[in-house]
């Protein structure tokens, strides 16, 4: 492994099997990233939501933050607001997943630690035409700010889903996607009511652009061994039913909005972000 200070942290009352889990499955990880691996990174575990939560409002507090820089919804989660990547793991939420899945939570967050470990990939603008446009249409600021956010998580998402395919963990991928993207019961409902207003549809239809972006590497792989051919028809089957209840109209023009953002993307982040957003105006 190339020189890193790996540190491990616990909150809570985390089991020694789980650390021994998280130890495993990121050390061998982060053995494989070798060179891009930064020279140093923190990986707190806790032991339940609650406890996550407290730390990120207590660092926000800290730091005099009032706007969102992590995702804090999900199993992993990452921050840098100390000038160096911190990996962040929720052992209630992770247990509720498979084995594989869990492993792939963990590399996908370990990836955003390589890809997304500076503060720079943590604070984006969003382009002023972009803010003029949605404001002439209606939208509020607030709500323009969340989309923004969501959409920018959504971005990474890819990025770091394209970066472990490269580096041949994609098994755990599939695994980790089947597991968080699952259409819910209240979706149709949900729909039903966003659809009457412009403001709340364009959040509904923008918040289905992050397991867009997410699955795309996968969806796009050639059916060779190393993509799970069945699982990839169950993740494709799912992603059809999350978009169908839109109605062929608006699912047409979701489906048209992702296809123009994932053609622009490069390696480049802040440019990724910066034409998605203009492409994602399309939706209001």
């Amino acid at each position: 492994m190339a020189s890193i200070d790996l540190s491990y942290f616990s909150r809570g009352d985390v089991s020694s099997s789980f650390k021994k889990e998280v130890s495993e499955v990121l050390n061998d990880c982060y053995g494989r990233f070798a060179e891009k691996v930064p020279y140093k990174i923190e990986i707190y575990a806790f032991d339940t939501e609650s406890n996550l939560s407290s730390f990120l409002r207590e660092e926000k507090f800290k730091l005099g933050l009032s706007f969102n820089t992590v995702d804090d919804a999900s199993p992993c989660t990452h921050e840098v607001l100390r000038g160096y990547p911190r990996l962040l793991l929720c052992q209630e939420r992770l247990l509720r997943y498979g084995k594989q899945a869990r492993a792939g939570a963990m590399r996908h967050e370990a990836a955003h630690t390589i890809l997304h470990g500076a503060l720079e990939y943590s604070i984006f603008q969003i382009p002023e035409d972009c803010r003029h446009t949605a404001t002439v249409k209606g939208i509020e600021n607030e709500k323009l700010e969340e989309v923004f956010f969501q959409l920018s998580l959504g971005i990474k998402d890819f990025e770091a889903t394209r970066f472990l395919i490269q580096h041949d963990y994609i098994n755990c991928q599939f695994h980790y996607a089947m597991e968080w993207i699952k259409p819910a019961e209240d979706d149709k409902t949900a729909w039903t009511i966003s659809r009457t207003n412009r403001q709340t549809k364009f959040v509904y239809e923008s918040a289905l652009m992050r397991p867009i972006l997410f699955t795309d590497p996968l969806l796009s792989l050639p059916k060779t061994k190393k993509a799970p051919a069945e699982m990839q028809l169950q993740l494709s089957v799912r992603m059809e039913q999350m978009i169908a209840l839109l109605g062929e109209a608006e699912e047409n023009k979701v489906l048209k909005v992702a296809g123009s953002i994932i053609e622009t993307l490069s390696e480049d982040t802040h440019n990724n972000i910066d034409a998605a957003f203009h492409q994602l105006m399309g939706l209001i």
